[in-house]
């Protein structure tokens, strides 16, 4: 199995005011190159759509480390490969790097298919199976996710939205990266060094989002949830700078 290996530019409208990417501009780099690769590999959103699927992938779970971020007009090499799978789920891996080859950070992936009708989870394709190479060494090591939680006495939002039109995908909901936008939103940079996101539920367009942000050992959790309590998602980030 070969790794995908893509190269984005860094733009303005990535960047904060410091001129640097951030993470949500990242974590699209991220979803882009692994839509480019199963496509390659044969099983992407229009390989099902090509034989009459209505089922897509949708992310789950993700972890993001970073070591540095890249400024803009810098160029930015992805790498990403399937790294195992099981019944429902499969696992995908990223190494983030700066055209020398310096590793600036890695990330690992939960994926699971859905029904877009039924919106249910489906069995992953024996296609996507046959194409993990057991050899390969995951970035963050066999079992990286942890089971995180968030406080049962969820304080009030910090920050509140509506999800719009402009932030649908092509699965009909919320796109992955808008729910990291929203949880960032009350943190002074938008740039942690480490991110670990559950993704839980699908809001849509008109829905009410709220953010909930409390202090951890070493980092915040964070939540964001609709007015009557159903989590989108429960994140940890660790920062340089704390809230």
């Amino acid at each position: 199995m070969l790794k995908g290996k893509y190269c984005f530019k860094v733009r303005t409208y990535e960047c904060d005011a410091e001129g640097l990417a951030t993470m949500p501009s990242i974590c699209n780099y991220l979803q882009e190159a692994a839509s480019i690769h199963a496509g390659e590999l044969g099983f992407s959103k229009s390989d099902f759509d090509h034989s009459g699927e209505n089922i897509s992938w949708v992310l789950t779970r993700l972890i993001v480390n970073m070591e540095a971020y890249p400024k803009w007009g810098d160029e930015v090499i992805v790498e990403t490969f399937p790294r195992g799978g099981r019944r429902v789920a499969a696992w995908r891996d990223f190494e983030i790097k700066d055209s020398d080859g310096t590793v600036l950070g890695v990330a690992t992936s939960e994926w699971m298919i859905i029904d877009l009708a039924a919106r249910k989870t489906v069995a992953i394709p024996q296609s996507v199976l046959s194409c993990i190479d057991d050899s390969v060494v995951p970035v963050l090591g066999t079992n990286p996710f942890s089971k995180l939680r968030f406080p049962n006495e969820c304080p009030d939002p910090v920050f509140s939205s509506r999800a719009q039109k402009s932030h649908i995908d092509l699965n009909g909901h919320v796109n992955n990266v808008r729910y990291i936008e929203w949880m960032l939103e009350p943190c002074k940079s938008p740039r942690p060094k480490k991110m670990e996101i559950v993704f839980r539920g699908e809001a849509f367009t008109g829905d009410e989002v709220n953010v909930s942000v409390v202090a951890d050992d070493d980092g915040l959790l964070h939540r964001v949830f609709s007015n009557e309590g159903k989590d989108y998602i429960i994140a940890k980030t660790v920062h340089a700078n704390m809230v």
